[in-house]
């Protein structure tokens, strides 16, 4: 139980780690399982079409898709350049 006690999130009491700890037949793992799983937030579904009018993308015109996809590719390899180059310099 002690080792449950230290494992636990800190925002659970003592008394509910006692009740889930039971719950589980004192089994360590599946009560630390359970009290970790307790405060898992939903994540946010997000409808691609709304994202995409909010970034003004045209899903349907596959020529403006994939220069979106170009854009988003080319913005990424010029910041991996950016960062390396920066990790190499510091190197120096």
């Amino acid at each position: 139980m002690d080792e449950v006690i230290n494992q636990a999130p800190d925002n659970i009491s003592k008394e509910e780690i006692e009740i889930i700890f039971k719950k589980n037949n004192e089994d360590v793992i599946n009560t630390l399982v359970d009290l970790w799983n307790l405060d898992v937030p939903k994540s946010k579904v997000v409808n691609v079409s709304e994202a995409s009018d909010e970034a003004n993308i045209d899903l349907n015109n596959p020529i403006n898709k994939w220069a979106n996809i170009r854009d988003i590719c080319d913005s990424y390899d010029l910041e991996m350049q950016t960062h390396m180059n920066r990790l190499k310099n510091k190197g120096k």
